[in-house]
């Protein structure tokens, strides 16, 4: 009964995992909206006027690369990133992070936020919605101020300017030299007569699926009327509608946000749409008193710091599961430690042994427990083989002989059983955590976030191409730790709990090798730990 609830156990871990990373993310169909949430979908290029005439929605085509290339363009440099703003369509043009590259590799170019749709598309445009919609894709701004080259808490303000018979109509972007978010204030002097909605829109490229790489995510996100939602960008095709209080709306990947915050009244609707290789991401909102609008733009890493300190509930944006209460100060330990190290894969195995430490006494009565009941498979042997015909009598029998002897049963995997939150929370840590993104080890682990592979040989179910050295010893680890653990007598149940480092080594063969190498380093603990009790009871 003992081996019985262990298997549970265990399985129930496995499913837990296969569920979360097979079922949901590739056969659940994806919700078209959150749960009180009003949202419509509907097929139109652009989402309809709000209680307006209908009107032509075509918008101009966007300028061609070379026009923008050939505009006036502004420079700001703080000490997080440099950006460009071009004067055709007053966009952001470039937006590079200084502390992160595009690739492990110490030449690689610093990693763009910017990318352009099918078209050219770029961020910041801005539309004038009623009997007539006005877009200003390639319309010549004005640029007012910058060059910029800000440090610490200094403060510089670029203004683009869109003058036309009847429009006047001014974007101020205010930076600071250590935060990623960016101001914005729309400031709508002139409009064309029954202009009654404002759009921002953050357009970003869809070209084709993620980068190569386990549980990349590239798609479209939010919070409305305080639900998070994500969408990936296959999903959108057709547009999705939705209404109330949008808190943020942008375009994220796995450790990379790019938000539209609006400030003050932020109720409004969110029109996400792809097409033509450009994900749209647009907030509309009735024409403010006086023709202001005011708004952050974030463009920065998913850091749970980072994002917790520009506010307005961004750090929803990772998504660290049911056990974030867990995941969250693991992942801080983690950071803090890193402050001595400097070796992220170090900080893991310091962690897995605080862990460990930390639960040895439940470790050790689990352990105890077992051995009481491997003491009791002689009798429970005996007594299976005398009633076997009679099954009821059996089991209470069994449970009978426990009671004399003191045992309990579930002793062995109760302890488990608590363990299991903190291991979930450190597995979502781990695989959500922009630190360990390539953050190298030593040896062949170069990327803590990526799977750790040797050499270049193609193997079956294997991606990338390469020997996943560390996952191997992974099961060879649980297969010794399943060979020291006291056995019940029961073949079958044997045969069962040997057949699950083989299972585990399948999940993880594509598992960041830094959540690989946690439950390695765990493994050879409990190895030890087992080796000197065992010792210690003999």
């Amino acid at each position: 009964m003992e081996r019985r609830a262990l298997i549970a156990v265990v399985l129930s871990i496995a499913i837990l995992v296969l569920y979360q990373e097979v079922v949901i993310r590739y056969l659940y169909p994806p919700r078209r909206s959150g749960a009180g949430t009003p949202a419509t979908t509907t097929p139109e290029a652009t989402p309809p006027p709000a209680g307006l005439p209908a009107a032509p929605l075509e918008s101009p085509a966007p300028p061609p690369v070379a026009a923008l290339r050939e505009a006036p363009e502004v420079t700001v440099e703080t000490d997080l990133y440099k950006a460009l703003l071009t004067a055709a369509g007053g966009r952001l043009r470039s937006f590079e992070l200084k502390k992160y590259r595009e690739a492990a590799r110490n030449n690689s170019p610093l990693l763009q936020m910017i990318v352009p749709g099918g078209s050219g598309e770029l961020p910041l445009a801005l539309e004038l919605r009623g009997a007539q919609t006005l877009r200003d894709d390639g319309v010549p701004y004005e640029i007012r101020g910058g060059p910029l080259r800000l440090t610490g808490d200094d403060e510089g303000v670029v203004s683009l300017v869109w003058n036309a018979p009847g429009i006047r109509v001014e974007k101020k972007l205010r930076f600071r030299g250590n935060r990623y978010a960016v101001g914005l204030e729309v400031h709508a002097a002139e409009v064309p007569a029954g202009t009654a909605e404002l759009g921002i829109a953050l357009l970003h490229g869809a070209h084709g699926e993620a980068a190569a790489g386990y549980r990349q995510f590239q798609g479209a996100m939010a919070v409305v009327n305080g639900k998070r939602l994500a969408r990936k960008y296959a999903e959108l095709e057709k547009g999705e509608l939705l209404e109330g209080e949008i808190t943020w709306a942008g375009h994220t990947e796995t450790y990379f946000l790019q938000a539209l915050v609006p400030l003050g009244e932020p109720r409004g609707r969110l029109w996400l749409k792809v097409r033509d290789a450009t994900a749209e991401a647009r907030f509309l909102a009735p024409l403010p008193a006086g023709g202001r609008f005011a708004a952050e733009v974030f463009l920065g890493p998913k850091d749970i710091d980072v994002l917790e300190e520009a506010g307005h509930q961004l750090h929803r944006a990772i998504d660290f599961g049911y056990f974030a209460f867990i995941a969250v100060p693991l992942l801080r330990v983690l950071k803090l430690s890193h402050r001595l190290t400097g070796n992220y894969g170090v900080d893991i195995i310091l962690l897995t042994i605080a862990i460990k430490v930390l639960f040895i006494p439940l470790t050790q009565k689990s352990f105890q427990s077992m051995r009481e009941m491997q003491k009791l498979q002689p009798q429970i042997a005996k007594l299976r083989e005398r009633l076997k015909d009679k099954p009821e009598q059996l089991n209470r029998e069994i449970m009978e002989l426990y009671r004399r002897h003191k045992v309990n049963p579930l002793g062995g995997c109760l302890p488990m059983i608590l363990q299991i939150p903190v291991f979930i929370g450190l597995y979502n840590a781990l695989l959500s955590a922009i630190e360990l993104r390539h953050a190298p080890f030593a040896l062949w682990i170069s990327d803590l976030s990526q799977p750790d592979r040797l050499g270049q040989i193609a193997l079956p179910l294997v991606h990338p191409p390469g020997i996943p050295v560390l996952t191997l010893l992974m099961g060879a680890s649980m297969l010794a730790q399943q060979w020291m653990t006291p056995s019940t007598g029961d073949p079958v149940q044997q045969r069962m709990m040997m057949l699950m480092p083989l299972l585990f080594t399948f999940m993880f063969i594509n598992f960041p090798s830094g959540l690989v190498l946690y439950w390695l380093v765990n493994n050879v603990l409990t190895i030890g730990q087992q080796y000197y009790m065992t010792r210690f009871a003999k």
